[in-house]
């Protein structure tokens, strides 16, 4: 795995353990749990080489340290080669307005690149050596996938089954709103 890879798996890592601290103080998010449950189904082995190794759901009715989050899941599928896995991570977010701006703050790290996934618009995430995907359903989750090696298309297209990417709304309205008052609309 690259550095930025591990760097941002280590994030993501570090926000589900303060969210663990977070829930052991907590109550849980039944919307969050009901909604995170959904992705059982995924817990599957995606070919003969990358096999279904474990799942973590936290949930908190309030979360101090990410505003709105109030629900993460990891899940993690492992390789034939000691150093081969893929991990998702879900993010569940009760507002719509905490999630997005989450989503703006996320994408703008420079191993985010706008592009896609067969038509459909997602973020590829450093795509040198391991990488991955990241997008959104554009009212509460968001979704990342990324290893080493790179998720397996059917694994991509299996996760965009279960949450449709509204990645190139969002951003199209991004960009009308960044767009100077006097500039011709398009």
């Amino acid at each position: 795995m690259t550095s930025k890879l591990i760097t941002t798996i280590g994030i993501l890592t570090m926000l589900f353990a303060v969210s663990a601290v977070a829930q052991q103080k907590q109550e849980k998010h039944l919307e969050a749990d009901k909604a995170l449950a959904k992705f059982i189904d995924l817990e599957q082995d995606f070919g003969e080489k990358l096999k279904f190794h474990s799942r973590e759901v936290v949930t908190m009715a309030v979360n101090d340290k990410v505003p709105g989050l109030n629900g993460l899941m990891f899940m993690r599928w492992k390789g034939d080669a000691p150093n081969h896995a893929v991990l998702a991570s879900v993010q569940w977010f009760e507002k719509k307005e905490d999630l997005l701006k989450f989503y703006a703050s996320s994408t703008k790290q420079e191993i985010y690149k706008l592009g896609a996934f067969e038509g459909t618009s997602v973020w590829k995430i450093n795509e040198d050596g391991g990488g991955g995907y990241s997008w959104t359903d554009g009212e509460h989750i968001l979704v990342s996938l990324g290893g080493a090696p790179s998720p397996p298309p059917e694994m991509v297209k299996a996760w965009l089954a279960m949450i449709d990417s509204k990645v190139a709304d969002i951003e199209k309205k991004r960009e009308k709103e960044q767009m100077p008052a006097d500039s011709p609309k398009k």
